[in-house]
Formats: C-alpha cells, sequence, structure tokens
C-alpha cells in the first residue's frame, strides 16, 4: 500500500471554500491538489494559476485517470490543424500512440498528465474520501477548552492570593492548590463495536444483518482504509457514528469513484442514496446497476 507522499514547495495563501473549495486526488505516480480557482497569496505576493499541484509543487493543467484500462477526459491538440478533442481511449492506444484527429486525421499529441487513480486501500491512509461528520466533536472540544480555561484561571487566583497573604515570617507555609486532568473521550470505533471480522447473515436481496460466526458474509477491517472490505464486491464499508443517527456508509468502487473525493452511500426504505459534493446527497442515478449492490438492513 502507497503511503502519503510528503509535499514540498506547496502553493500558499488559497482561501477558496465552497465550490471553490481544494480537491484532493491520489494516483499511482503523484499525489494531487486541485485549485479551481486561480489566486494571490496576501501575505507574499506571490500568484499562483488554478490547476493541480503534486507533492513537489508541480502544476497541471488537466489530469486525466485511468479506469479499467481506459483513460477518461484526455485533452488532445493536433499539430497539423490545430485543434483540440478530448477523447477517452484505451490505454493500449495511448501506448501504441495511434491517436488520430477526427478533424483531419493527424497524429494527436496528448495535452493531459496520465495517471490511474487509486481507491481507498491502494492508498493507504492518505485516500479518505470525505465522509459526513456531525459538530458534536467540536462541541466537546469547547466545553473541554474553556473548561480547562476556567481551571487555569482559577488556580493562578489562588496561587496570586496566597502569594499576597504571604508574609517573611510565614514563607515556610505550603499553599495547596487543586489540579484538574482533562481527559477527552472518544466515540468505540468500529472495531470496538464490531471486531476486525464482521459477521453478516442473509442475502444480497433482502439485505444483511450483523451476526456473530459462522455467518453468510465476513468482513475484514482495513485499518489502512478506516472500513471493512468486501472483495467479492470491492466495496468499502463502516458505521458512521458521527453522525445522528449512526447509519453504514458503503463505497463501491466502480460507482463511488465516479464522484471525486465523495461517493460514500447510503441505503434506507428509499433505496441508495450517494454524497455528490460536501453535505449533498441524491439519490443514486438510475444509470447505475443496484441489483448487485448489498446492504446491512439493522
Amino acid at each position: 500500500m502507497a503511503p502519503s507522499r510528503p509535499r514540498t514547495n506547496q502553493p500558499t495563501g488559497y482561501r477558496g471554500s465552497g465550490e471553490a473549495r481544494p480537491a484532493y486526488y491520489y494516483g499511482h505516480r503523484h499525489d494531487y491538489i486541485f485549485f479551481p480557482v486561480s489566486w494571490t497569496d496576501e501575505e507574499t505576493g506571490t500568484s499562483y494559476e488554478k490547476g493541480f499541484y503534486d507533492e513537489n509543487g508541480q502544476r497541471y493543467d488537466n489530469i486525466s485517470f485511468e479506469r479499467n484500462g481506459r483513460y477518461e477526459n484526455v485533452v488532445c491538440h493536433c499539430p497539423y490543424c490545430d485543434q483540440n478533442t478530448i477523447l477517452n481511449p484505451s490505454a493500449d492506444e495511448i501506448a501504441a500512440r495511434t491517436l488520430q484527429c477526427p478533424h483531419c486525421g493527424g497524429a494527436l499529441e496528448i495535452r493531459s498528465a496520465l495517471d490511474i487513480r487509486q481507491a481507498p486501500a491502494a492508498a493507504a491512509a492518505a485516500y479518505t474520501p470525505v465522509r459526513r461528520r456531525s459538530g458534536k466533536w467540536i462541541v466537546l472540544l469547547v466545553v473541554v477548552l474553556i473548561f480547562a480555561g476556567l481551571c487555569a484561571l482559577g488556580s493562578y487566583e489562588l496561587k496570586k492570593e496566597a502569594h499576597q497573604l504571604q508574609s517573611p515570617t510565614d514563607a515556610q507555609n505550603t499553599v495547596h492548590t487543586t489540579s484538574f486532568q482533562i481527559t477527552e473521550t472518544y466515540d468505540e470505533t468500529n472495531p470496538d463495536l464490531f471486531g476486525t471480522t464482521l459477521y453478516l447473515a442473509g442475502s444480497p436481496d433482502r439485505g444483511y444483518t450483523v451476526s456473530k460466526d459462522p455467518a453468510d458474509k465476513m468482513l475484514t477491517w482495513d485499518s489502512d482504509a478506516d472500513s471493512y472490505y468486501d472483495k467479492d464486491s470491492d466495496c468499502w464499508i463502516w458505521y458512521n457514528t458521527d453522525v445522528e443517527p449512526a447509519v453504514w456508509q458503503y463505497w463501491y468502487e466502480d460507482i463511488s469513484s465516479d464522484f471525486g473525493d465523495y461517493g460514500w452511500m447510503e441505503h434506507d426504505e428509499g433505496g441508495w442514496f450517494i454524497e455528490e459534493s460536501y453535505d449533498s446527497w441524491i439519490e443514486l442515478p438510475d444509470t447505475y446497476d443496484t441489483g448487485r449492490l448489498w446492504y446491512i438492513t439493522d
């Protein structure tokens, strides 16, 4: 599994948010951050062009990722008729350099950088598609920080008062103050709840339920992807306890990867839903075959 690549010579000062938020892509050759708009670092005055920046700071106008033996949205240029064309050629066609201009028949030049998109497990901990998180951990952190600040202030005032009351004749007296230890608590992890092997009973057509050994389906916890993995369906799954109520979420590689850094899926009585962008969930488009997709009913 490929570890996260260290990043150097990176652009700075980007402040885009919402639709202008940077996106992350992890490939076989490089890891990339895509900035959708150009900007200037206000502190250094350095201007940066929109585009993809790899871990070395190299910028690319366009990157085409290979999927199932075919590259998607490859920008090609014809030096003979000066026309640009976007194609979805196979890896064999690119290797054989047989791409021809649809306008004049001339040999095309590839202008896109080419790479192979990594799945969550293949990119190890570096690639963790965006998951919905609740705000409860933020509230907890704020409470902890406020409490710690009050404790520190109380301790300071006690010491200040003791110092003011102390005279040279009672300097040997010791002032005892109460100390507090703040311990942050965390939600139970998936292995804490279900173990490193997830046992499921049932069948794909009516859904599975969490069971114990023996079971109809067994999934192994992948610590690098922070999910259980089912090899038969090429699906990663985890129980998201950071939302209320907690929910099972699925990453079907041949579907979810179409949605970039998003693509986590959920199933309920209304069918299948997928996160198309940050915190934006839609019904899974009819173009995807759901007949082979399985889910957990409880």
